[in-house]
C-alpha cells in the first residue's frame, strides 16, 4: 500500500543491477534509497515500486537520466 509501480526502460541485456536502480532514482528524484520498494529487472525493462507521493517526482527526473549509458525513460 502506498507504493506506485514504475516502468523503467533498461534491464538485465543493459547489464543494469538494483544498485543501479536505487542510485538512479535516490540521485536524480532525491527519494531516499530506502523508501524505494521492489525491483523486478527483466532483459529489457525494470519495475520498480516507489513511494506514491515520489512517483511523479520519479517519472519527471528520469526522463533523460542515463543508467549505464542506456537512456532510462
Amino acid at each position: 500500500d502506498g507504493m506506485t509501480r514504475l516502468l523503467i526502460d533498461v534491464g538485465r541485456n543493459h547489464r543494469v543491477g538494483p544498485a543501479d536502480i536505487v542510485g538512479a532514482i535516490a540521485n536524480e528524484a532525491g527519494v531516499p534509497g530506502k523508501s524505494i520498494g521492489a525491483i523486478d529487472i527483466h532483459d529489457r525493462f525494470t519495475l520498480v515500486d516507489v513511494p506514491s507521493e515520489y512517483a511523479q517526482q520519479v517519472i519527471d527526473a528520469m526522463r533523460g537520466t542515463r543508467i549505464r549509458s542506456q537512456k532510462a525513460s
